[in-house]
């Protein structure tokens, strides 16, 4: 069959004769393969072409052994001759992060000779994933340099070199590959073997942008964004640094001092309300009925600090002979911290986990966890 995405990537509507269309009855859709086709499949990582033919969206486009084909809803005639129209925005869109996925690629091979072991592209997300780790610092520099490249708006050459050319040619390439060899240059900077659609020029990729970086089996995964993915990842945070700014009354240059000293005052607050949180405590537990009259205390609060609530345990635990614990929550959903000197708290666990399902763990000393059921059938435990 004829694949005239390799013949001119700018092709989008095309006519062709189907070959043959059988219902998949895994897929539940109808396979089509076409004497010709401009819908770049699904392979070398990256998502397939969307579009039409004949008006029916295509849900799918696939390559087995070297054929294409189509998935749609509704049978079509074989025969029959018909219109496919490949959704340009799409193909496009795919083909500003592959060519700036190989320009940042050629880059890392070029300075530290890294190899691209993993490639994802999806109308989502682009990933690239390398066998060799590098800093944000580095990243920042990879994509200046990349940027550069696409501001020399270089020609991406593409082509299919024989056997002996390609056994002296310099190339990557991250499968081992049978038959001819189709080759995209992209000149001083990279030299790859791919099956994908690219653009012309580097300039078409527009800009490109690392977005995310990680370390990853050992090497480190990128994420990026090219063209108008980047411009559109550009206008959100935009808008949303204009937001914030707006609201804390600055400079979108000064949000930064600004979120500093805001996160410095809330950390003071915090503070604060975590001492009146353990004053408050503190005061409720001088509540509670004393020791001679009971062994076990308990106490209900809406108080969430983990350390004010440890410490209170820990309080209770030097006045009652029993089980001492506070239960912080609402709408009969409570985590809780318990504690004992003289008493297995191992045991209690377990009779929270028995009677209702408690999540919890620890030690003889004191267990902490979270339960589900009413403050009254808490309370029947601990009597």
């Amino acid at each position: 069959m004829k694949k005239l995405f390799y013949e001119d990537t700018h092709i989008t509507e095309f006519e062709g004769t189907v070959v043959s269309c059988h219902y998949d009855d895994e897929r539940k859709l109808y396979k089509v393969l076409l004497d010709q086709t401009a819908f770049f499949p699904e392979e070398g990582g990256q998502s397939p072409d969307l579009g039409t033919l004949d008006g029916q969206e295509v849900l799918d486009v696939q390559i087995e052994n070297d054929l294409i084909y189509h998935y749609v809803s509704d049978a079509i005639e074989i025969g029959s001759l018909i219109k496919g129209k490949v959704d340009w925005r799409q193909r496009f869109d795919f083909m500003q992060q592959h060519s700036g996925e190989h320009i940042l690629s050629g880059l890392i091979h070029k300075h530290f000779g890294y190899n691209n072991v993993g490639f994802h592209l999806s109308v989502n997300e682009v990933t690239m994933d390398f066998d060799g780790a590098f800093d944000l610092k580095v990243a920042k520099e990879l994509e200046l340099e990349a940027n550069q490249v696409i501001y020399q708006n270089l020609p991406i050459e593409i082509s299919y070199p024989d056997k002996e050319a390609l056994d002296s040619l310099e190339y990557r390439s991250k499968i081992e590959i049978d038959g001819q060899v189709r080759i995209v240059t992209i000149p001083g900077v990279d030299v790859c073997a791919c099956c994908a659609p690219h653009v012309g020029k580097t300039g078409e990729i527009g800009m490109l942008k690392i977005v995310g970086l990680q370390s990853y089996k050992g090497g480190v995964r990128l994420n990026i964004l090219c063209g108008q993915r980047a411009l559109m990842d550009y206008s959100r945070k935009q808008d949303d640094v204009s937001t914030i700014a707006q609201d804390m009354s600055s400079k979108q240059d000064q949000i930064v001092d600004g979120y500093l000293r805001l996160k410095e005052e809330v950390q003071g607050y915090k503070t604060k309300v975590n001492e009146l949180q353990e004053k408050y405590l503190t005061m409720s537990l001088n509540c509670l009925p004393p020791s001679n009259e009971c062994s076990n205390a308990l106490l209900f609060t809406d108080i969430n600090d983990n350390v004010a609530i440890r410490n209170a345990v820990n309080k209770l635990v030097e006045l009652y002979d029993g089980y001492c614990a506070v239960f912080t929550g609402k709408d009969d959903s409570y985590r809780f911290v318990a504690g004992s000197k003289t008493l297995d708290c191992n045991e209690l666990a377990q009779k929270l986990r028995s009677d209702f399902s408690a999540k919890c763990g620890g030690n003889k000393i004191m267990i902490q966890g979270s339960i589900e059921t009413t403050e009254e059938k808490i309370r029947k435990i601990f009597e």
